[in-house]
């Protein structure tokens, strides 16, 4: 059986506050066309995951209006209190406007108000439910969501494997050290052409034992 069955996409952060064309956080990212790159990356393979076996979920921060989640009075969840990001039903909480078309391959997983994806989701509900056991993890933040969500599947049991090309940090230079000292402590980081071929040859055996 392919690894695909047993694998999940985990979507983090793909709403129009992290990833739109106007998005308020561009202003704090280096080199903010990358955040394009990335979302077209994400996309491509979305695409290519698709028809597969594989499991793809989608996993939004939202906060009420006001955000009484939230009481750090520093830090990053301060700082999205007081630009007043993420918040349910606004546009920049949405989920960004490429993932609508596939609303029906991919799982919602809603109730995250913190970096951990894990927490208050039924992400691993979710997971065991389905079979799965190897997570693949793109979106925002590297440094944060995307770090603090692998922490937590690699100590559930789940092999983990951050997308290097997939992910975004504020930096050039963070994303770099996470993924070349950081993750590979407790994941594998890999590019998302390595899904790619994934999937090329699974389409290759399927093509070959239907001829």
């Amino acid at each position: 059986m392919s690894t695909l069955a047993n694998t999940a996409l985990l979507l983090i952060g793909m709403q129009n506050d992290h990833f739109g064309a106007e998005c308020m956080l561009r202003s704090a990212i280096e080199a903010p066309d990358r955040i394009d790159d990335v979302k077209d990356r994400i996309m491509d393979l979305v695409d290519r995951l698709s028809p597969t076996p594989a499991t793809i979920v989608n996993l939004p921060i939202l906060f009420r209006e006001g955000h009484p989640e939230i009481n750090q009075p520093v830090g990053i969840l301060a700082a999205i209190k007081e630009q007043g990001l993420f918040v349910d039903g606004t546009d920049g909480g949405s989920v960004i406007p490429e993932l609508t078309s596939t609303d029906d391959r991919i799982c919602t997983l809603p109730g995250r108000t913190g970096f951990n994806s894990f927490v208050d989701t039924g992400l691993h509900d979710h997971l065991t439910a389905n079979g799965i056991r190897r997570l693949l993890l793109a979106g925002a933040s590297t440094a944060v969501c995307i770090d603090s969500t692998a922490r937590t599947g690699y100590e559930l049991g789940y092999d983990i494997f951050v997308l290097e090309d997939c992910t975004i940090s504020r930096t050039i230079a963070e994303q770099e050290m996470y993924c070349s000292t950081i993750f590979p402590i407790y994941a594998t980081v890999i590019n998302s052409q390595a899904v790619l071929d994934e999937c090329d040859s699974m389409e290759s055996t399927a093509s070959a034992e239907s001829s």
